[in-house]
């Protein structure tokens, strides 16, 4: 069975994190799993990787939105000729590409709310 311990030993490997900030992180990785665990057909392995890759990317995807709206938009360094550039807006654009990616990977395993009525 899945569970935020595993989702946050997921998410650990997405994140550099010490050992003392990681448990600050565990009530996210609480409620993303229950996000998509209320998602998940009743016929699904609670134990399938999908579903621990898909809450430790909805956990990353939320750490770097609320790290983009607390910090400087741009950080960089010269050394000599070289320049080194990071953009919080760069970590949000990866972090949505891997919960996208991961999300797509949990489909099959989704049940189907999508209702679609049209006029014949």
């Amino acid at each position: 069975m899945t569970t935020p311990w595993n989702v946050l030993s997921r998410f650990r490997q997405l994140l550099e994190i010490f050992d003392e900030e990681a448990e600050q992180f565990l009530p996210l990785c609480v409620v993303n799993l229950h996000r998509i665990k209320s998602q998940l057909r009743d016929d699904v392995n609670e134990d399938d990787v999908r579903i621990t890759e898909a809450a430790a990317a909805l956990t990353y995807y939320d750490y770097t939105v609320r790290l983009s709206s607390t910090s400087e938009d741009f950080t960089s360094f010269r050394a000599g000729d070289i320049t080194v550039s990071k953009t919080t807006s760069s970590l949000t654009e990866n972090a949505e590409k891997i919960k996208r990616d991961a999300l797509l990977e949990l489909t099959p395993l989704m049940r189907d709310t999508n209702f679609v009525f049209l006029n014949v």
